[in-house]
C-alpha cells in the first residue's frame, strides 16, 4: 500500500493535468503543439529522475532517496501555482516531474529489495494497480477543479496531495536493505548503466517495455488533441472517455496480480504483446477507413492499457533482477528509456494530430511490433529462478 500511494503521486499530477491543456496554451498565448511539448518536457524530466536519482538509492538508502524527490515534487508543485510565464510554468512542471519519476523508480527497486524477483512482478501488478486509482478519477477532478477555479489551481491540488504523501512516507517507508558506499554515483558512477547495456537479457526486456509502456503514455498524451481539437470532443467528455481505458489498464494489473505466478512472466508478456498489436492494428484500420469516431479511438485505447496492465510487471521485474546488486541503477535507466521513448513518440503525434488520429495510430503500431522483436529472445530466459547471489526475500511489506 505505501508504494502505491507514493508511485501514484506522479501519476496523478499528469492526469489531473490533461484537462488543463487547452486552458494553459490559451493563458500563455501558445499553439496547442507547443502545449504538447510541455507534456513531452515533463515526461522526460520523469525520465531524468529515473536515470540520475534512482542509483543514488543504492549507495544511500531508499528512504531518503524518496524523500528527497517528493519534496522536489512538492517545490516544483508551488512554483506552478505562482508562475506568471510559460518559462517558469514549464520550469515548475519539470521539477514537479523530475520528483515523481525519481520516487516511483525507487519504490520499483524497494518492491525488488522486499519481495525478490520471483514475488516482486505480482508485488508490483498489485501495486500497480492501486497507483491505477489516480488515472481513473484524476482527469475528472482536473476538469471540476478548472471550471470552479482555473489552472492554477490543478499545481495547488498536486501540491497539498504532495505534501500529504511526504508526510506519510517519512513517518512510514523504512529500507529493506543496507545503503552500499560503493554503489551509486562516484567515479564508477556509469559503469552499472555499462554493466546494464551489456546484458543482452537487460537490453532484450528494456526494449520490451520501453515500447509496451510507451505505448500507453503515448495514448494517453495524444488523445486529447485528436479527440478534442480533431473528433470535437469536449473536454468534459474527454475526461469521462478517458477513464475506460484506465479501468481496462485497472482490470489488467488486477488480473497480473493473481494469474502472474501460475502461468508465469513470459506468457504474461506474449498475452499482453498480442493484445496490444490487435488494439494498434484495429485503430490504424479505422483510421485508414476514416472511420474517426470517438470509440474507434478509445475502444483500441483499453485493449492497449490492458496489454500492459498484463505484461508490464513482468517485463519491469524481469529487467531489474538481471543484476540485484544495482538493482537502483536498473531500475532508474529502465525508467529513463520508457519514458524518454513516450516523449519522442508524444511530440511526432502531436506534429501531426491536427489533422487526423492516423498519426497515433501509426507510432502505436510501430511501438508494438518493436515490442514483438523484442520479445522473441526473452522467450529462452527463465524469469522466475532464484539469481545468483540472491538473498532470501523478506516477508513485510515496504512500508509498515
Amino acid at each position: 500500500m505505501g508504494s502505491a500511494i507514493i508511485g501514484s503521486i506522479g501519476t496523478f499530477s499528469l492526469h489531473v493535468l490533461l484537462p488543463a491543456l487547452p486552458a494553459i496554451a490559451s493563458a500563455m498565448r501558445v499553439a496547442p503543439h507547443a502545449a504538447q511539448l510541455f507534456i513531452s518536457l515533463s515526461i522526460l524530466a520523469i525520465a531524468l529522475g529515473n536515470l540520475t536519482v534512482a542509483p543514488l538509492s543504492d549507495r544511500y538508502g531508499r528512504r531518503a532517496i524518496v524523500l528527497l524527490a517528493l519534496a522536489l515534487f512538492v517545490l516544483g508543485s508551488a512554483a506552478g501555482t505562482v508562475a506568471d510565464s510559460l518559462g517558469t510554468l514549464v520550469a515548475a512542471r519539470v521539477v514537479q516531474a523530475f520528483g515523481s519519476g525519481a520516487a516511483m523508480s525507487v519504490m520499483r527497486a524497494t518492491l525488488l529489495d522486499h519481495f525478490g524477483p520471483a514475488r516482486a512482478a505480482g508485488a508490483l501488478a498489485a501495486t500497480a494497480t492501486a497507483i491505477l486509482l489516480a488515472p481513473m478519477v484524476a482527469p475528472s477532478l482536473g476538469g471540476f477543479v478548472l471550471e470552479w477555479l482555473d489552472w492554477r489551481a490543478v499545481f495547488a491540488l498536486s501540491g497539498l496531495l504532495g505534501f500529504a504523501v511526504f508526510l506519510f512516507a517519512s513517518r512510514n517507508l523504512r529500507d529493506a536493505r543496507r545503503a552500499d558506499r560503493a554503489a551509486g554515483p562516484s567515479l564508477r558512477y556509469w559503469s552499472s548503466f555499462r554493466r546494464l547495456l551489456a546484458s543482452r537479457e537487460y537490453v532484450a526486456f528494456l526494449v520490451f517495455s520501453a515500447c509496451l509502456m510507451s505505448m500507453i503514455y503515448t495514448f494517453v498524451t495524444g488523445a486529447p488533441y485528436v479527440a478534442i481539437d480533431v473528433l470535437g470532443v469536449s473536454p468534459s467528455r474527454f475526461g469521462l472517455l478517458l477513464f475506460f481505458p484506465a479501468v481496462a489498464s485497472f482490470c489488467g494489473f488486477l488480473l497480473a496480480a493473481r494469474v502472474t505466478g501460475r502461468f508465469g512472466g513470459q506468457r504474461m508478456m506474449r498475452a499482453g504483446a498480442m493484445i496490444a498489436c490487435a488494439g494498434a492494428l484495429s485503430m490504424t484500420s479505422l483510421a485508414l477507413l476514416h472511420v474517426w469516431h470517438p470509440l474507434a479511438l478509445f475502444m483500441p485505447g483499453m485493449a492497449i492499457g490492458f496489454a500492459n496492465a498484463i505484461a508490464a510487471p513482468s517485463a519491469t521485474i524481469g529487467a531489474i533482477s538481471r543484476d540485484p546488486a544495482i538493482a537502483g541503477a536498473a531500475s532508474g535507466l529502465l525508467g529513463f528509456l520508457q519514458l524518454t521513448t513516450a516523449a519522442v513518440s508524444t511530440q511526432v503525434v502531436a506534429a501531426f494530430a491536427a489533422h487526423s488520429p492516423v498519426s497515433l495510430a501509426a507510432v502505436l503500431l510501430v511501438l508494438c511490433l518493436t515490442a514483438l522483436v523484442a520479445l522473441r529472445p526473452i522467450g529462452r530466459i527463465q524469469l522466475d529462478r532464484p539469481l545468483p547471489g540472491q538473498a532470501e526475500p523478506a516477508a513485510s511489506e515496504p512500508t509498515r
